[in-house]
């Protein structure tokens, strides 16, 4: 009835254009599908180096610290044993042994022993830090 009523020429023609259509489809969304895939995988290599990048550079900022804290220790260990042979040669200097006013002997000795090469010195333990004192002070005023 349909047939006739359309012709089969018409029929078979819509029919044709149905199939075009839906190779039309499946053709687009095969291409969609491929193009995904490939740009998928891009994606993912990109991140991947991304990654790889941010680990390197992590690595590389902690091996900067801890050259930068190395050397700020041997430029204090430098400075520490510098005050050392200075403390030497001033003790050894002739006339090292003349008498000096008290103030100024105390005076030296209160600024030698705030050098981390004379903290724990012997002469040095009447200035050494107490324990809680504010600013890091033994409490005692500078002479």
């Amino acid at each position: 009835m349909i047939c006739k009523w359309l012709g089969t020429k018409a029929l078979f023609g819509l029919a044709r254009g149905w199939w075009a259509l839906i190779a039309a489809i499946l053709t687009v969304a095969l291409a969609l599908f491929i193009l995904s895939a490939l740009t998928g995988g891009k994606t993912a290599r990109t991140e991947a180096k991304l990654a790889r990048n941010q680990t390197e550079a992590a690595i590389a900022s902690g091996m900067d610290a801890v050259a930068t804290i190395g050397a700020q220790g041997a430029a204090e260990d430098d400075v520490d044993a510098l005050t050392r042979e200075n403390d030497h040669a001033i003790r050894n200097a002739q006339g090292a042994d003349a008498p000096v006013s008290d103030a100024l002997a105390t005076a030296g000795m209160f600024s030698l022993c705030k050098r981390a090469a004379y903290r724990l010195h012997p002469e040095c333990m009447q200035f050494t830090v107490a324990g809680g004192v504010e600013g890091g002070r033994s409490g005692r005023t500078a002479p």
